[in-house]
């Protein structure tokens, strides 16, 4: 069990903190809303997927913002039930917008509740997660790692308030067959 635990960590620190390579080529772009199509995701996962399709882009307009909260996790080494954790931080300048998170497993609470972006930023650095380029579109923001093998992407839009952020990552070969995925609903940092 633990070397399952492990190896997943593994895989969603490495899409956090990893660095894409410039000469492979992306695999075709995975829509975030049909994941749980046929009825494979557990109800909190849906409400995720659901809050997503009502978003909204323009939540991370300002320098650097922070977000945390409860995440699932589709993948057959998790009861897709239980919230695990993590954080996103949002870095944004004139013209460009920087992100880093990273993912909790089996936490009791938020590790992050009580810090500032800043905080988190601090955080994620001293565990080795950097900064990644992110894209902004009218519609949502993007990461994305691409691999040889395996794309990373994870999809961000918030609601209007921009209060809550909704989070889903999928992790999928070059033929956009997606292996597991990430449900996040986030709250914004003060």
């Amino acid at each position: 069990m633990m070397r399952y635990i492990f190896s997943s960590l593994v895989i969603f620190v490495s899409a956090i903190t990893g660095t894409a390579k410039a000469e492979s080529a992306p695999g075709p772009v995975v829509d975030p809303t049909t994941i749980c199509d046929g009825s494979v995701c557990s109800e909190p996962m849906q409400n995720i997927v659901d809050g997503y399709s009502q978003g909204v882009s323009g939540f991370a307009n300002q320098g650097l913002i922070g977000y945390s909260g409860k995440c699932f996790h589709l993948t057959s080494h998790f009861d897709p039930n239980y919230a695990h954790h993590g954080g996103f931080i949002f870095e944004k300048s004139e013209n460009q917008i920087a992100i880093s998170g990273m993912f909790n497993f089996f936490y009791s609470e938020d590790p992050y509740q009580d810090m500032t972006a800043q905080e988190m930023k601090q955080r994620f650095a001293d565990n080795g997660s950097k900064l990644s380029p992110g894209t902004e579109t009218a519609t949502e923001v993007q990461l994305a790692h691409i691999y040889d093998e395996t794309d990373i992407r994870y999809s961000y839009r918030s609601d209007v308030s921009k209060k809550n952020v909704f989070v889903i990552g999928t992790t999928s070969d070059k033929s956009g067959n997606v292996s597991s995925a990430v449900f996040c609903k986030m709250l914004r940092h003060p």
